[in-house]
């Protein structure tokens, strides 16, 4: 009988520390969903499954995947100005936060990254061109690198224009020049070649992986059906930041330079991230272009260097001037944490 007992007795104890297990479990549970309702910005998230990854959620990959600080999406989206904005982590090849970024909208002088691309893809930094009357083809109120016809320089000079002071002049110099380079046509018409250049920068879009992106002109002036997505100009962005001559060039704060004919010019980078003793001064900062117009707004492809890492920031769209800044600073920000 005592050994019955004695039986009954250790099964007993062995279903109580099950039940009890069991609570503390259902506790925990209970205990972290109370958190997540109750808390929604809170600062650390748990790493969802490749399945349905967030993402605008920043992770760091060693081996295994590992969580890190990150701001809730909501945060973030109430305290950036520009309505269409990207955040990049380029050594990871990840995207950290992202908002309305597949919807169009217009590059302004973005579109002269492509530009820069384009006419790298054709020429090298070294070729010689003779301008004409193309730089007389920019719109009214149209930044200028003040090239004018007669001028003889190299594609690199033509690019530090364009990059820099955001030459449209030098836009229209390039996709002309270019644009007869490419179908071998030295006396072809200049609306003609700029025609071949667009249709080029078309064609490296979708070759870049861009969706929802048409240019109609060189230097992104307002025109109607010229538009991107920020997420579009993330490609054409990481694109630049890897073509050694254009990341040289737009992370220089000014250049001076002699052209070949003669003139020289100096020009100052319209980038106040990288221009030393400005409120906007950031530490890393190497690129990568300013755009502004009344129907874009005001945009800014950001990329900076810290660690090791470097992020880019797309902001596009902001309303105030300030907003662009703000906005890039804290996003690059929020990538290095």
């Amino acid at each position: 009988m005592a050994k019955t007992i004695f039986q009954k007795k250790k099964r007993y104890n062995k279903q109580a520390l099950i039940l009890i297990a069991a609570c503390v479990v259902a506790t925990v549970l209970v205990g972290w969903m109370l958190v997540a309702v109750l808390s929604p910005e809170v600062d650390f998230f748990l790493i969802p499954t490749s399945e349905e990854a967030d993402p605008n959620q920043s992770t760091q990959t060693t081996g295994t995947t590992t969580t890190r600080p990150t701001l809730p999406k909501e945060f973030v989206d109430k305290n950036t100005y520009s309505p269409h904005v990207v955040l990049y982590d380029l050594k990871a090849d990840q995207v950290l936060y992202q908002k309305a970024a597949e919807k169009k909208c217009y590059p302004a002088s973005l579109t002269k990254l492509m530009t820069a691309l384009v006419a790298l893809d054709y020429t090298k930094p070294e070729d010689v061109f003779t301008l004409g009357s193309e730089v007389s083809m920019i719109s009214p109120g149209s930044s200028r690198a003040w090239l004018s016809a007669g001028t003889k320089l190299t594609m690199e000079n033509l690019l530090q224009a364009l990059l820099l002071p955001s030459g449209n002049d030098a836009a229209y110099a390039i996709a002309v020049q270019v644009g007869r380079v490419i179908e071998n046509k030295p006396d072809l018409d200049r609306y003609a070649a700029v025609s071949v250049f667009c249709k080029k920068m078309n064609a490296k879009a979708k070759e870049l992986g861009c969706k929802k992106t048409k240019f109609l002109n060189p230097d992104g002036y307002h025109e109607e059906g010229h538009y991107t997505t920020a997420l579009d100009m993330l490609s054409i962005a990481k694109a630049a930041v890897n073509n050694p001559t254009i990341k040289t060039i737009m992370a220089t704060p000014e250049v001076t330079v002699k052209f070949l004919s003669g003139q020289s010019a100096t020009w100052h980078n319209s980038n106040k991230l990288l221009l030393p003793d400005n409120a906007y001064t950031y530490e890393g900062a190497f690129g990568l272009k300013t755009g502004s117009t009344d129907e874009a707004g005001k945009c800014l492809a950001a990329c900076a260097t810290r660690n090791g890492r470097t992020c880019i920031a797309i902001v596009m769209g902001a309303e105030e001037e300030n907003g662009r800044w703000d906005d890039a600073r804290g996003l690059l920000d929020l990538g290095f944490q």
